[in-house]
């Protein structure tokens, strides 16, 4: 006896799986009826994950970084500060560019040429864009 893929019967047995799922997970769910207690779990939840992303960060960029950061900054400087790192990474990506499709057409030999720039201008675009991207920390 030889076993047949039959796209049809697959179908029909994951359609089955995921109706006669439905109704169990909807089981489990709890939901938010709005009552005094929800409001109290949504903000303790909250609590938790500002608490978690804060522990994060400071992991990331020492001791106190998230305080730094957040405390001495207003919402303008952390608007100009994204914006430098946006004309950074364009220039990056243009200097990258530059500079990958003239060292790949030189490292090509013969008709490779056109290819070794090209090749080169792509990943130097990249490795541009990614570098001067993450020299400015915001």
């Amino acid at each position: 006896m030889t076993a047949r893929f039959n796209t049809k019967r697959l179908a029909i047995v994951l359609a089955t799986i995921v109706i006669a799922g439905a109704p169990a997970a909807a089981a489990f769910a709890q939901p938010n009826d709005g009552g005094p207690g929800a409001q109290q779990g949504d903000d303790q939840y909250r609590q938790a994950q500002y608490q978690e992303q804060r522990r994060a960060y400071d992991a990331q960029y020492g001791d106190g970084a998230y305080d730094r950061y957040y405390a001495d900054r207003d919402h303008a400087d952390r608007k100009e500060c994204h914006e430098e790192k946006k004309g950074n990474e364009v220039g990056g990506a243009l200097l990258g560019g530059i500079a990958g499709a003239v060292i790949g057409s030189n490292v090509a030999r013969g008709g490779g040429r056109e290819g070794g720039a090209i090749i080169g201008g792509v990943g130097g675009t990249a490795l541009g864009s990614d570098i001067a991207k993450n020299s400015t920390h915001c």
